[in-house]
């Protein structure tokens, strides 16, 4: 009976140790990144806004098949929804399973003649719930080196769309 209370008593006492150490994480995590590009900013429009070009520059939709349901994307195991556009900036929804949904959001803005910076960012908000704060963690690997590749072939794209 002793081995008993100690084992509910020590499983009590860490559970309370990792929901104290979650908090210190927050709430609301953002993972972005930034490129240069040489483009238009209608041709930055064009490739960022319309889920349909993604294919040609987003790598992992090469390899899923995307479906459309009303104004919604499924691809794989993830929904995509535009939620506003404007002449600078694009929004999304984009909820994969088993996670909290991201506000996707692509910004161009022009710093000299010709040359744009394509700021894309995640945003999540997560719950005080422990597994949620501790897998936040992640996003930045994760999702911060998935972002560069996916700028970089979208710059080699525009490079090539302004050759032509």
């Amino acid at each position: 009976m002793r081995l008993l209370k100690l084992i509910i008593i020590s499983l009590f006492v860490l559970g309370a140790i990792v929901t104290s150490i979650s908090a210190l994480f927050p709430s609301t995590v953002m993972v972005s990144r930034a490129m240069e590009v040489g483009a238009t900013s209608q041709q930055i429009a064009h490739y960022t806004s319309d889920l349909n070009e993604w294919n040609k520059w987003m790598s992992d939709w090469k390899e899923n098949k995307a479906i459309w349901k009303d104004s919604t994307l499924y691809i794989g195991t993830q929904t995509i929804k535009l939620v506003s556009k404007s002449d600078s900036s694009v929004t999304f929804d984009w909820v994969a399973t088993g996670q909290r949904p991201y506000i996707v959001k692509f910004e161009w803005f022009p710093t000299q003649n010709g040359i744009y910076v394509i700021h894309w960012s995640f945003e999540q908000h997560v719950k005080w719930y422990p597994w949620e704060k501790f897998q936040t963690l992640l996003n930045e690997k994760v999702l911060g080196y998935k972002m560069e590749l996916e700028l970089a072939n979208l710059r080699d794209l525009l490079l090539q769309d302004i050759n032509k």
